[in-house]
């Protein structure tokens, strides 16, 4: 099926109804990216749709209809792009190439390749974006399942801000648990510390002898002040 991008609200909508309720969901990146704009301008019609909803008095009954078909959009447009993804995440980036009599590492021309966000057709944020829902589908399910329950239509924003809050998430408990292992180090430095210091008590005579020779006496007393000088910290 040849989908041309560039068509109204409405006829997108009629075309993602088709391509829904046929399962021609296409499996190629250049048929799939075009599809995508089809499916964006699907959902901005049911999201200004579902808006209007007060004002164009429709029944109960028409209202959840509405609702139900702007969610199923929502719902496909976020296959399409986790597949797009998917599909993007296998393409190889653009070569490059030294120049001739460039030594290894001394630069790099582009080796005429257009990038890979150039070849696939979408703008390179969006593509980081859609590889970022490819590796995380349970975060997309997630978001699905939230919309369903808060009346409201499942989009890549919403993905994309989990996605984020997750990986904060999971930095902030590698962080803690950093800090928990300095402690950690710290406390066993105390314990060895104060077994020193039991050590020494242990050793140490509670008195000393009454007697000295000369040298003996000088050399104790130089101990006894180096000792004296590792233990300031405890004067105050």
């Amino acid at each position: 099926m040849d989908i041309n991008p560039n068509l109204k609200k409405e006829e997108a909508v009629e075309l993602f109804k088709l391509i829904k309720q046929n399962n021609l969901l296409p499996a190629t990146i250049d048929k799939l990216v075009p599809l995508s704009f089809i499916g964006q301008a699907a959902v901005s019609y049911y999201r200004s749709k579902i808006k209007l909803m007060d004002q164009l008095n429709m029944t109960e009954a028409q209202r959840k209809a509405t609702l139900r078909d702007g969610q199923e959009a929502g719902e496909m447009l976020l296959d399409i792009e986790l597949r797009i993804g998917e599909l993007a995440e296998k393409e190889e980036k653009a070569i490059t190439k030294p120049p001739k009599g460039t030594p290894r590492g001394g630069g790099a021309l582009p080796s005429g390749v257009p990038p890979k966000h150039e070849r696939i057709g979408i703008p390179v944020k969006r593509m980081h974006e859609v590889q970022q829902m490819a590796k995380h589908p349970e975060i997309v399910e997630r978001i699905k399942a939230k919309a369903r329950e808060t009346e409201d239509i499942p989009t890549r924003t919403a993905v994309v801000s989990e996605i984020r809050y997750e990986n904060e998430k999971k930095r902030r408990k590698v962080a803690e648990g950093k800090k928990e292992e300095i402690k950690a180090v710290v406390a066993i430095d105390q314990v060895l510390y104060i077994e020193a210091l039991e050590k020494c008590l242990r050793t140490l005579p509670q008195k000393p002898p009454k007697r000295w020779e000369e040298g003996s006496l000088k050399m104790a007393k130089t101990l006894v002040k180096l000792i004296m000088k590792r233990l300031e910290v405890f004067n105050g």
